[in-house]
């Protein structure tokens, strides 16, 4: 599969939200991890934000709150043209290890803009944008990774530092130019930066290559393909992709959708980074709507070893007449 630019905006789980998540794990549950300030701007500090660290269950969650304690008193940048306080930004935090970029496959697997390309070296660094957030309100950024996004670290005790970065400000007021078209207000103006150093115990991670061989619905008296999407436009047929979930009760990944077919015939490889070698994982097929919820048509779960035995195996399930799939094992990969 290309990989794509790592904005991670929205998922089946969520790694970025304004206001606090009801899904955010108990704070009991959560073991603390320690970390020192390497450096940081003037603003980031404990009147404006507070930062915590923690890990539970081969996951690191970052959270960072702000709650900007006087408006009137932080240098929101002003567009003396329009005379508008520009109040929304957004964060990129990348990870290093011994002064290096953290490469890694985790965003591409995670990303679902699939128009937007990078083709540049940097893109497959260990890299999260959040969505735009506004500082007059009191807003939550949390970051949930897992462990397998670091598998290009050896195993036992790694040091991490992460950097927080923030430099464009924008609002909601949209202008209009001489020629007709409307424009958003921007100014560059960096006020929220940090530098972080903590050290996490990197699992045992292993490889398993998946290779997706295609599908096809059933077409019989309890299901028909025919009719799922009513549009006067094109087939009335679905959008199919599928999704691989790991662990098995999460979003892993995803194909881009195959438009109006009872049968979805890309060839996809995947890469799937898990902690034992006799994990499971589950598979799900939907038809993609981009008016609503995505319709689903089928799931399956189960063992890596059962899907390791043949060269292909044919699995069948809900409204799936056939699946095609073939897994093969790499073993411990650090």
């Amino acid at each position: 599969m290309n990989n794509f630019k790592c904005f991670i905006i929205f998922f089946s789980i969520i790694f970025f939200s304004s206001g606090c998540s009801n899904n955010s794990p108990s704070i009991n549950t959560l073991k603390k991890v320690d970390y020192s300030i390497l450096q940081k701007s003037a603003f980031f500090n404990k009147k404006n934000s507070s930062f915590s660290i923690d890990s539970m269950n081969n996951k690191l969650y970052i959270q960072l709150n702000f709650k900007i304690d006087d408006l009137k008193k932080f240098p929101f940048p002003i567009n003396t043209k329009y005379n508008d306080t520009l109040f929304k930004t957004a964060f990129n935090f990348d990870f290093f290890n011994n002064g290096q970029l953290i490469f890694s496959n985790y965003c591409s697997l995670k990303n679902t803009l699939r128009w937007v390309t990078d083709s540049s070296n940097l893109r497959n660094r260990l890299h999260i944008s959040s969505d735009t957030i506004n500082l007059q309100n009191d807003n939550n950024l949390q970051i949930e990774i897992p462990f397998y996004a670091f598998h290009n670290l050896k195993k036992g005790k790694q040091t991490i530092e992460l950097a927080i970065s923030q430099t464009v400000f924008t609002n909601d007021s949209y202008q209009k130019d001489s020629s007709g078209k409307y424009y958003r207000l921007y100014a560059v103006k960096p006020l929220l930066n940090a530098r972080v150093k903590f050290a996490i115990d990197v699992p045992e991670i292993y490889k398993s290559i998946i290779y997706g061989q295609g599908l096809v619905l059933r077409n019989d008296s309890t299901f028909s393909p025919a009719g799922m999407d009513n549009t006067l436009w094109k087939s009335s047929y679905p959008d199919i992709y599928w999704t691989i979930r790991y662990p098995t009760n999460e979003y892993y990944a995803q194909t881009p959708y195959e438009p109006s077919t009872d049968r979805y015939t890309e060839q996809d490889t995947f890469n799937l980074y898990h902690y034992f070698k006799n994990d499971s994982i589950g598979l799900g097929v939907f038809d993609h709507d981009d008016l609503s919820r995505d319709d689903f048509l089928g799931s399956w779960q189960g063992p890596l070893k059962v899907l390791e035995k043949k060269e292909c195996t044919q699995l069948k399930f809900d409204n799936i007449k056939s699946f095609d799939i073939k897994i093969k094992e790499e073993g411990i990969i650090n």
